[in-house]
């Protein structure tokens, strides 16, 4: 299929962590320390993919007032923001996290990302072999969708699973899909959507990938099950964004010509590589990272 490679949906969000000695039921506490990160899932990817050489165009909805700086250094980095509508007014999308080094609560304010993007943007004329659809709008996506006849989407709803979608725009999300990503909590809730029983979704999926984290990540196919093991990393600095950058590294090697089962493997590898260090500090190129695997 000619045309541009991947189309990427999902949030570029702020994520604003406040470390604190407990969590109060009311009233207020001190705050610690407090940490600012880029974030959100198709943030993430972005800084991945930027710096492997991946191709894509990013298709999100952010805050100018908030967002100046991470628009800023996306495009240092070379990733393809052309895309992605910058709203003059709103702020956001931004994440909260109170966290005392044992629980945590999490407010999150979508922003631009809580209006639909298929009114905001421009989808290029001339297609993609991959688009992929991750946190955001399920009608916004479905509409998408319809205009995007030849190409292959992934579904990669996220935690939004548990409070965006039900059992209807989950059916129709899962007919479209080429290939489904979830980690294993999501796939248990979509279960519990639909349903299924346990370990009935990879069925009822054309193909789908479960993650695990440490644990590694299975691929299922036509009835047919593999299973891949996680890259150990000691004293990683955040696993938060692991899986963004897991898939960054399925798409470099689908791009490569690689097959799946290298795919997932450049994948661990590049999440593995990735939560080293801040997502802003990755600096592996994608060759760099095919010559840790085995050709």
């Amino acid at each position: 299929m000619k045309g541009n490679f991947l189309a990427l949906f999902g949030h570029v969000a702020i994520d604003v962590t406040m470390n604190v000695d407990f969590l109060p039921a009311n009233g207020s506490v001190a705050v610690n320390s407090l940490r600012e990160n880029f974030g959100g899932t198709a943030g993430n990817f972005a800084m991945i993919g930027a710096r492997l050489g991946l191709p894509f165009h990013l298709y999100s909805a952010v805050s100018e007032r908030s967002h100046l700086n991470y628009i800023k250094f996306l495009k240092e980095i070379g990733a393809d923001i052309s895309h992605m509508y910058v709203d003059a007014d709103d702020l956001g999308p931004i994440g909260y996290a109170a966290s005392n080094g044992v629980d945590q609560i999490y407010y999150f304010y979508q922003g631009p990302m809580n209006k639909p993007l298929e009114s905001r943007i421009s989808l290029e004329r001339s297609g993609y072999q991959w688009i992929h659809f991750g946190t955001g709008l399920p009608d916004d996506y479905l509409s998408i969708s319809r205009k995007c006849e030849g190409s292959r989407i992934v579904f990669d709803p996220g935690q939004e699973i548990n409070y965006r979608y039900n059992k209807d725009n989950l059916e129709k999300m899962l007919k479209i899909a080429h290939l489904t990503i979830m980690n294993e909590t999501e796939s248990t809730r979509a279960e519990e959507i639909l349903g299924l029983g346990k370990g009935e979704l990879q069925g009822y999926c054309r193909e789908i990938i479960i993650t695990r984290g440490a644990n590694g990540s299975s691929y299922f196919k036509d009835g047919t099950r593999k299973d891949f093991s996680a890259k150990k990393v000691n004293n990683p600095y955040d696993t938060i964004g692991a899986g963004d950058a897991f898939r960054a590294g399925i798409y470099y090697a689908i791009w490569r010509n690689l097959n799946m089962d290298k795919a997932i493997e450049l994948g661990a590898a590049v999440s593995a590589e990735a939560i080293r260090k801040p997502f802003k500090e990755f600096h592996m190129s994608g060759e760099q990272m095919l010559n840790q695997i085995s050709q």
